[in-house]
Order: structure tokens, then C-alpha cells, then sequence
């Protein structure tokens, strides 16, 4: 067995063990996925998928195809429990615009793989944004786990990848991407997770410290 595939198989692991915990946050009803942010990961996924299958380069075709099906389970799970986000406002309707940009030009102009990647990799970070909002304001209805395995996932990949076709850019979009957005979202999640608790614990120590009403009455 080659370290390629070595590599891609601990990914996979690693995205599989990210995507149980997100199933288990949107069961639990903690997780709310932004839906314009998937359908777009979805949509890119899929074209880098199809771009790598087009370009002999079937490692990267099968770990893109495993991260699109689990964009799509995310999909049908948070709609079966109705737990996820409808597009509302410029961002989410952006997110859907790229994702539709992204699916066309590559189905009008297959030949150009590189116009594919780059149109992909331009979705798949409108994709990120309304999720980098979503993490920032609610970190808590964000699954940082996900994130944080498709972040790991996404450096072996790139390096199993790059090992078995090269450096090429319409081979190696998907986990680059996957690294850059990822990464980020975990940074943002945990860190702001941990400044809102934080926020909390000083509000319910100022609430135990500040006087009740008898008091104020007793010491006047």
C-alpha cells in the first residue's frame, strides 16, 4: 500500500469520525447548519471531483467525491430534523449564485479544468463566509470538531494527493481549500465558544456580587 493511499485512507477516518459528531450536534438539536454554505460545498466539491476524474487524477476524484457525499448527508439530515438555516439576505442568495456559476461554466467548458478549479475554489469561499458570520455571532450552534477533523483531513490529503499526480492545482483545490476554511472556522469557533462563556461566568459573578434589594434597604 502506498503512503498516497495511506494518507487518504487516515483523511477519510479522520472526516468520517467529523462528520458523526456534526450528525450528532444536529440531532441533538445544538447544531444548525447554514444551508446556502452547504449546498455550495456541495456544489464545489462536486466539480473538483469531476475535474480530478477528468484529469486521470482518481485519488483526489475519490476523496473530493467522499467530502461531496458528506455535504449532501449534512443536507438531508438537517432537513429531515428541519434544523437547518434558510438563505436569507445577500450573503446566503451569493452563496447560491457562486454555487450556480460554479456547476455551469465547468458543464459549458469542460475543457478548461484549471477555469473549474479556480470557479470552484471562489464558491467554495462564499460558501465559508456566511458560516464565519454564523460562527462568530452563534459559535455554539457550530460543531468545532467537524471543522477541526476537515482541517487534519484536508492536510492529508494534500500531501496524498500531491504525492501521487503532483502539484496541480485542479488536483489539490479541494484540499486547500478545505485547509484554509476549515482551519479558520476552527479558530473562530472555539475562540469566540470560549470568550462568550467567559462573558457569562463574569455576568453571573457581577449578578452573586451585586446587592439585592433587602440589602440595599437593610444598609440605609
Amino acid at each position: 500500500m502506498g503512503v498516497s493511499l495511506v494518507l487518504a485512507c487516515l483523511s477519510a477516518g479522520i472526516s468520517l469520525y467529523g462528520a458523526g459528531r456534526y450528525f450528532y450536534g444536529i440531532l441533538k438539536g445544538d447544531t444548525r447548519p447554514r444551508t446556502a454554505s452547504w449546498i455550495a460545498w456541495l456544489t464545489a466539491n462536486a466539480v473538483f471531483t469531476a475535474i480530478a476524474f477528468l484529469d486521470h487524477a482518481y485519488l483526489a476524484a475519490v476523496i473530493n467525491g467522499l467530502a461531496a457525499a458528506a455535504n449532501a448527508a449534512v443536507l438531508g439530515v438537517s432537513a429531515s430534523k428541519r434544523q437547518g438555516i434558510r438563505p436569507q439576505g445577500m450573503i446566503d442568495w451569493s452563496c447560491l449564485i457562486a454555487a450556480t456559476v460554479c456547476l455551469a461554466i465547468p458543464l459549458l467548458f469542460p475543457e478548461n479544468k484549471l477555469l473549474g478549479a479556480l470557479l470552484a475554489m471562489v464558491a467554495n469561499a462564499t460558501a465559508t463566509w456566511p458560516t464565519v458570520l454564523h460562527a462568530w455571532f452563534r459559535p455554539r450552534e457550530e460543531t468545532w470538531q467537524l471543522f477541526a477533523a476537515n482541517a487534519v483531513a484536508g492536510g492529508l490529503s494534500f500531501v496524498g494527493i500531491a504525492l501521487e499526480t503532483g502539484m496541480s492545482l485542479a488536483t489539490l483545490a479541494g484540499p486547500l481549500m478545505t485547509i484554509m476554511g476549515s482551519g479558520s472556522l476552527v479558530f473562530i469557533t472555539v475562540g469566540r465558544g470560549v470568550i462568550s462563556r467567559a462573558k457569562e461566568e463574569i455576568m453571573e459573578v457581577e449578578e452573586l456580587l451585586e446587592p439585592s434589594p433587602t440589602q440595599v434597604n437593610e444598609t440605609e
